[in-house]
């Protein structure tokens, strides 16, 4: 049995995923040793160097100031060789924390010394100048040269080992660099290889069951649904073909709801223009020239289907802009109080004649909304007819609004009615175009749209829209809209 393409493709990959992560480990490990590397050479080796060179100057400063001060017995010139003195012991302390971290502390340790001897030597000699009138001799004057001449020595001996390690360091880090780019430039060459290798393999064993697909495709192009005939193929392309049977179902289903469509707009346009036009020729015949309230009846029968077919097309139109992203909503600060009362009055009159009652559950003031007032009067309009249209006699309606529980920047609204609720294996489909339900309850007609421009209102303002029922117990449309 041939390996499925995704173990294929899954044992390339891993392959070169495995090469990537070798060199990734690689790279990462010399990229971190090339960094402390040059940290060493940025913080250690290059600083020791300054330090050194530095302790040379305050070197040389010391000793002239230490001459003139013994030479002129001068105060000014001592406390300038001690201001001295203290910013070369500074310097030694960094140097003497430097020399751990670059392995020169057996350097560090003699200039130390020396340095530490020659200021005991001039504290010497100023207390002896400080008790007689003569200069210091030359014995000792040569003895603390000697010091001087030593400490020299000690810090040309650093600052040389300095330089030549951070010389020793820069041409490693050099090295290491032009590994990591000979290592790079080899793993994407492995890459392509195992990339061109793999491609190869499985392009060659499905292209004779692709090809055998596009014909079949073609067929389908052509209007003729027929199942295809078992493949050998891998698993992937098997499984491709029994999706290709199921498209080919699906497609039988979207023809017969194509047909559906036509038959229900056609329904939908006949009969307001069949109801029009008899009433038209009644009144083109003149029967009822000396009548004039049938007159009057038959123009009102062919203003209410004139606009009863507006209304109807422009909720097909409204639907296919919502569905294509192309209708427009005025978002404002919007009390929904205001548009609750409004939509339960423009209703109430058909609760009135049914004999049932609509209300609106009192409720706090609530902050203001963010939403298009047409848009969301068009919701509460469908939701409260929805609920009254399947609400029998002496039952009722009620609205209520308040903050989401579970959302607090949004407002919830519910539509509660008794009225015969919804079956449970269709709740998930009420919000589907030209879904009607079937609970034997005697309803108007209807395009099956409404719901359906609802959910898409609702979804447009950033909002939820959801039903709960139960069949023979009333049904709850909810929705939430944002906070202004």
């Amino acid at each position: 049995m041939p390996l499925p393409l995704f173990q294929r493709l899954m044992s390339g990959y891993l392959v070169f995923m495995l090469v990537l992560v070798a060199v990734g480990v690689f790279v990462s490990v010399q990229l971190n040793r090339l960094n402390v590397i040059i940290q060493k050479v940025a913080h250690v080796d290059s600083e020791i160097i300054r330090l050194g060179e530095a302790l040379s100057e305050s070197t040389a400063s010391l000793v002239r100031f230490e001459k003139r001060y013994l030479v002129t017995r001068d105060e000014a010139f001592y406390r300038r060789f001690e201001e001295i003195h203290q910013a070369h012991k500074s310097i030694q302390d960094r140097l003497r924390h430097l020399a751990s971290a670059g392995d020169m502390v057996q350097q560090v340790a003699p200039i130390a010394r020396l340095s530490q001897a020659y200021f005991n030597r001039v504290e010497q000699e100023r207390q002896r100048a400080a008790g007689s009138e003569e200069t210091v001799d030359g014995v000792e004057a040569t003895l603390t040269g000697e010091m001087i001449d030593a400490l020299r020595q000690h810090l040309q001996h650093l600052i040389s080992r300095a330089r030549r390690a951070r010389d020793a360091k820069i041409a490693l880090s050099s090295r290491i660099s032009a590994n990591v780019v000979r290592t790079s430039v080899a793993a994407v060459l492995i890459g392509v290889v195992i990339g061109l290798l793999v491609s190869f393999g499985n392009a060659r064993s499905i292209n004779r069951s692709i090809k055998r697909l596009q014909r079949k495709t073609r067929e389908v192009a052509a209007g003729r649904f027929k199942p295809l005939p078992p493949i050998e193929a891998p698993p992937e392309i098997a499984s491709l073909s029994r999706d290709f049977d199921s498209m080919c179902l699906r497609l039988g289903e979207l023809n017969a709801m194509k047909e559906d469509f036509i038959r229900h707009v056609s329904h939908e346009l006949r009969t307001p223009l069949t109801a029009i036009k008899e009433a038209s020729s009644l009144l083109e015949e003149d029967r009822f020239r000396r009548e004039p309230g049938h007159q009057r009846q038959l123009l009102a029968i062919v203003k209410d289907e004139c606009d009863r077919l507006i209304a109807s097309v422009n909720r097909m139109l409204d639907l296919s802009r919502m569905e294509a992203g192309m209708m427009d909503y005025v978002i404002a600060p919007l009390d929904l109080l205001e548009i609750l009362r409004a939509s339960v009055l423009k209703l109430a009159p058909i609760a009135i004649s049914r004999d049932i009652a609509l209300e609106i559950k009192p409720v706090e003031s609530l902050p203001a909304v963010a939403a298009d007032g047409e848009r969301i009067h068009q919701v509460l309009e469908n939701l409260i007819g929805n609920a009254l249209k399947f609400s029998s006699a002496g039952g009722a309606v009620r609205i209520e609004a308040s903050l989401a529980p579970d959302n607090g920047d949004g407002l919830l609204v519910r539509v509660v009615d008794a009225g015969c609720g919804i079956p449970a294996d269709q709740l998930d489909n009420i919000f589907d175009k030209f879904h009607r339900i079937d609970v034997g309850h005697e309803t108007g007609r209807g395009t099956g749209l409404g719901l359906s421009i609802t959910k898409h209102i609702v979804a447009a303002h950033g909002g939820k829209l959801w039903a709960e029922s139960r069949l023979g117990q009333g049904s709850t449309f909810c929705f939430t809209l944002p906070l202004a």
